[in-house]
């Protein structure tokens, strides 16, 4: 699979919509659109970089995909890999949660 590809599986797999990595990046949904289902139009380094960030995965996947995306789709320490994919399941809200009671406990550690 090809840049455009694997994108669009990771998109699924997290369930994100071009419009919110759109917000992510700061690349227009015009542009997200023209490297998702363009004629074989390729972002620049750059956007790539933004793409990969915003998604938790490497350039290099994204490029090259791997068929056991394990090895390669999180940039974090492997004891943290099941938490983010259980984040990544959550709806809004229950993400707000998360969020919320994460930063409470953060709040309340003593140094």
């Amino acid at each position: 699979m090809g840049f455009a590809e694997n994108v669009k599986a990771e998109l699924d797999f997290q369930d994100i919509q071009i419009k919110e990595l759109s917000s992510k990046t700061g690349i227009s949904k015009n542009t997200l659109d023209k490297y998702l289902f363009g004629k074989k139009v390729q972002p620049g380094v750059e956007n790539a970089v933004k793409i990969a960030q915003a998604l938790g995965v490497s350039v290099e996947y994204l490029t090259l995909g791997d068929s056991e995306k394990g090895d390669h789709r999180f940039l974090l320490p492997s004891e943290y890999k099941n938490i983010v994919d259980q984040y990544r399941r959550l709806n809004g809200f229950n993400r707000k949660t998360v969020d919320d009671v994460l930063h409470s406990l953060a709040s309340r550690q003593v140094p």
